[in-house]
């Protein structure tokens, strides 16, 4: 049997109500040559799930099915669970509140097709409030198709980029074969993946949007077993955000001492180029807590670079709000996102 192109992953846990309004925008695609495994990691509304998803395995003549685990695995088990189920050449992974771009999946076939060694693709994503249609924030990494080849060049341009994986397509054979349960709990499963998939295999960053992301969705990590000791459902205090820095930098070591890739030091100074977003998710803390949280991820060895201050200093002297608003402005001038480190610039 031949294999779809794309397969369309969706881990999902308590949200009926979303899900729904994704796979409608899976099934409004013009571009056919798919299948949708949605994997409902046995929560309290997975009756609720599993019915809704039925309809839709229905409508789409079965190209969508749904799984339902056995207990609750948490992000990173069920994401590989899915990995498993999928049939498809390429992955598409989506969040289950989030949703498609129209014409998403085209723009990924034609790409695929111009590629030949392609191994992830990272396209522009587009944030949204309450419907799809408020867009408030677009996040273009570069202003034309860009091509890293396989090696370090293409793992270090994608890593930091890999945190909101909806949108973000694998290639499937290679993502199945480095499976593990060594990251369970991290929550950054995908990293692990694409790394090292990117080894071999190119990254490419196109222009176009290939998901919405909703925003203001509060964190539901923390209640499979391996995700208990880590994270608390519904809240993200400063130590959860050390804790996922932590495990981002302990995979990036991992891929270079395992392949022979030398990219922990190129990902850490990236990451400390770009660390605003972390920064300015705990500024709303008192002085004393975000102070200490800033002093906590310098000692991770972030104080080594400028940026990382700069953006600290800056939050804390002129507020996330007015910063934020600077750095948006900046991008839309530009039309994307500048880039800060040398190593990854197109």
């Amino acid at each position: 049997m031949s294999r779809p192109l794309l397969s369309v992953i969706v881990p999902t846990y308590n949200r009926p109500k979303d899900i729904a309004a994704l796979l409608q925008s899976v099934l409004d695609q013009s571009f056919t040559d798919w299948e949708c495994v949605v994997v409902e990691d046995h929560s309290p509304a997975r009756d609720e799930v599993k019915r809704i998803c039925d309809q839709f395995t229905e409508k789409s003549g079965g190209r969508i099915r749904c799984e339902l685990n056995p207990e609750n695995f948490g992000y990173d088990r069920g994401l590989r669970r899915l990995v498993e189920l999928a049939t498809g050449q390429f992955l598409f992974v989506m969040g289950d509140d989030d949703f498609v771009a129209p014409g998403a999946f085209q723009v990924v076939a034609d790409a695929i097709a111009r590629h030949p060694n392609l191994g992830v693709i990272r396209g522009t994503i587009a944030f949204f409030r309450g419907t799809p249609d408020n867009v408030f924030q677009v996040s273009r990494y570069y202003p034309n198709e860009v091509v890293f080849k396989a090696g370090p060049q293409a793992i270090v341009a994608a890593y930091r980029r890999l945190v909101g994986m909806s949108g973000l397509v694998l290639h499937r054979d290679l993502a199945h074969a480095v499976a593990t349960d060594r990251w369970d709990g991290s929550l950054f499963y995908q990293h692990w993946m694409a790394g090292n998939i990117l080894v071999e295999k190119d990254a490419v960053f196109l222009p176009e949007v290939l998901a919405l992301f909703r925003q203001g969705a509060a964190p539901i990590f923390g209640n499979a077993k391996a995700e208990k000791d880590l994270y608390t459902p519904g809240v993200q205090p400063p130590d959860t955000d050390l804790k996922m820095i932590s495990y981002l930098m302990r995979i990036a070591e991992a891929l270079e001492r395992e392949r022979g890739v030398e990219v922990a030091e190129l990902i850490h100074r990236d990451f400390g180029n770009y660390m605003y977003h972390t920064i300015k998710h705990q500024a709303h803390q008192p002085w004393p807590v975000f102070y200490k949280f800033y002093r906590d991820l310098g000692a991770m060895g972030f104080n080594r670079y400028a940026m990382y201050h700069f953006w600290f200093w800056s939050v804390a002297a002129l507020g996330a709000k007015r910063v934020d608003g600077v750095v948006q402005f900046v991008r839309r001038k530009v039309g994307h996102t500048p880039n800060l480190s040398k190593f990854v610039r197109a």
